[in-house]
């Protein structure tokens, strides 16, 4: 009796777990003058369905200006890619299929390309305290290589808080994600040094230092990852790539919160 009770629980929580998941509908267009072809404009379209998808049931949004600056270092595809990667922080595409089959436009002179699909998108364990929170803000959002950024973050209550520093760029050698909150090598006030357990509210400074490796670029897009947790948490100083750092969000039990933050580096 026992056993056929465990059975049915059992089959109870495995066909109720997509249930968390939502199923939306979003189309994305992509238009181009012939600078790419039309496979990859019906990909930027695709990829821009899928970040609507995920912005509609995260209930995430890319400022306008973030998504201009982004544009005009990398390019529009580049950008949507980094953007549905900060929204995958978030929670993530279990699946999705075509609605119809993409429709392409080409008068000549301006190609289209429009795609619809249905996802299922599962959003990870989201902090349900109104209690628990926190702000983060830097004194700007452009910065020249070797010049001081201040960090000011807030806390609702005490709280463990790290930032990590996101290159959405490859640099060989070199992982994604560099832990800068708390280091030994960072200029932090007196009272809150290499200590991660914020009461109230600090500000950090950071020297930021545009990467020598990149010698075809006067300017870049850098992020910042900063998450908090009621309970110490025993990060890695770096993680190969953002996915790295995200399983590790997805894997923990304990109450977070995350928030992201851009900036952009001149040369």
């Amino acid at each position: 009796m026992l056993k056929k009770k465990i059975i049915q629980l059992l089959v109870l929580i495995i066909f109720s777990f997509p249930s968390f998941a939502e199923l939306v509908t979003t189309t994305g267009t992509h238009k181009h003058t012939g600078d790419v072809s039309r496979t990859e404009s019906c990909k930027i379209a695709l990829q821009k369905a899928k970040l609507k998808a995920q912005g509609q049931v995260l209930g995430e949004k890319i400022s306008s200006e973030v998504f201009t600056n982004c544009t005009e270092i990398d390019g529009e595809y580049n950008c949507e890619r980094k953007q549905s990667t900060l929204l995958s922080l978030n929670g993530e595409i279990i699946d999705w299929k075509y609605i119809d089959d993409p429709e392409y436009i080409d008068d000549g002179t301006i190609g289209t390309c429009k795609v619809t699909i249905e996802a299922k998108v599962l959003p990870i364990n989201q902090n349900k305290d109104p209690t628990f929170y926190f702000k983060a803000q830097l004194d700007k959002n452009i910065y020249r290589s070797n010049e001081q950024m201040e960090i000011d973050i807030e806390v609702s209550k005490p709280m463990y808080i790290s930032v990590f520093q996101w290159l959405p760029y490859p640099l060989k050698g070199h992982s994604q994600i560099t832990k800068i909150f708390p280091r030994d090598n960072l200029d932090y006030p007196q009272d809150n040094k290499n200590d991660s357990y914020i009461k109230y509210k600090t500000r950090l400074k950071f020297q930021v230092e545009f990467p020598r490796l990149l010698k075809n670029k006067s300017k870049i897009d850098e992020i910042l990852i900063f998450v908090s947790s009621e309970e110490k948490i025993p990060w890695f100083n770096e993680y190969t790539q953002v996915e790295d750092l995200k399983k590790q969000l997805l894997k923990e039990k304990i109450l977070m919160e995350s928030k992201n933050l851009g900036y952009i580096l001149l040369k």
